[in-house]
């Protein structure tokens, strides 16, 4: 993005305190627009009218953005007051989903808005701070040095469940819609279908929750780390769960031949990219 004059001198003038705009977006397709502003914010200001995000304020503030030896954006890490606002304390949570970050920063009297970009990159982790939670981001540039071919030599299967790879049609061969009711922790859910599949079988799967009016609308969705009877345990709850909602839950895989074999409706060993019988130890340098 080029940057005008008007835009440096703004910078440079010291008198107006610029503000930051935060895109945040899940590859499932929620986006949600905030400012660090004390008023909402229009942007674009001109152009068509579906282009225009209106961005609210919000208690989001930014550390320092670190670069690497090639002055590429590398870490930033977000304070973010989560408790205030039910999209921040999602967030908050560490949902499953893989979450973006885009950080633009304008003059708000500057006619049109001309925003330059300080931050691209994803959510890695999130820290809590009483009230609050740090939410750590690695750039875009990290993605750019992951190591190709992406597959490895291992007993494990590389591929994901429900992927291109894998084959399986996770809706609706694998869905399993059912009513709930939550404990005390708000992270375990219980329902008499859950009972009806062997224990184990949804740990490593998803629960994922449709949220309707007047509600805010989305879909939150969270990784199953315990399957027992007629109960499932969430790795981090729900913003908005509550007893007797329906949910669509998931089974996992543990990526191994056994189960890729004989754990689903059809053998799908066919599929299986993994390789099992791959010695443990270098047969050139074991003893006799």
């Amino acid at each position: 993005m080029t940057i005008t004059q008007d835009y440096i001198d703004a910078e440079t003038a010291g008198k107006i305190k610029p503000v930051e705009l935060y895109h945040i977006w899940t590859e499932g397709g929620e986006h949600w627009y905030y400012t660090s502003g004390d008023a909402e914010l229009t942007y674009p200001s001109d152009g068509p009218m579906e282009d225009r995000k209106p961005y609210i304020p919000a208690t989001l503030q930014r550390s320092m953005v670190k670069y690497n030896s090639q002055l590429e954006a590398t870490e930033c890490a977000i304070q973010a007051g989560y408790v205030e606002n039910p999209v921040l304390k999602y967030i908050a949570i560490n949902p499953i989903e893989i979450i973006w970050v885009s950080i633009m920063r304008l003059h708000r009297d500057q006619v049109p808005l001309e925003p330059s970009v300080v931050f691209l990159g994803q959510i890695k982790s999130v820290s809590f701070k009483g009230v609050a939670a740090e939410i750590q981001c690695v750039g875009f540039e990290k993605f750019l040095n992951m190591p190709v071919p992406v597959f490895r030599y291992q007993i494990n299967c590389n591929h994901r469940l429900f992927d291109d790879g894998c084959k399986l049609v996770k809706s609706p061969t694998y869905k399993v819609t059912t009513i709930v009711t939550l404990d005390t922790t708000l992270t375990q859910l219980t329902a008499a279908d859950f009972a009806t599949f062997p224990n184990g079988y949804f740990i490593g799967g998803s629960v994922e929750y449709e949220r309707l009016p007047p509600k805010s609308p989305g879909t939150e969705k969270r990784t199953i780390i315990a399957h027992a009877g007629d109960t499932i345990t969430m790795a981090y709850m729900m913003t908005d769960l509550e007893d007797d909602d329906s949910v669509d839950a998931y089974p996992g895989c543990d990526r191994r031949a056994e189960t890729c074999r004989d754990k689903f409706l059809t053998n799908n060993i066919e599929h299986f990219l993994g390789f099992p019988f791959i010695p443990k130890e270098n047969p050139a340098i074991v003893l006799p």
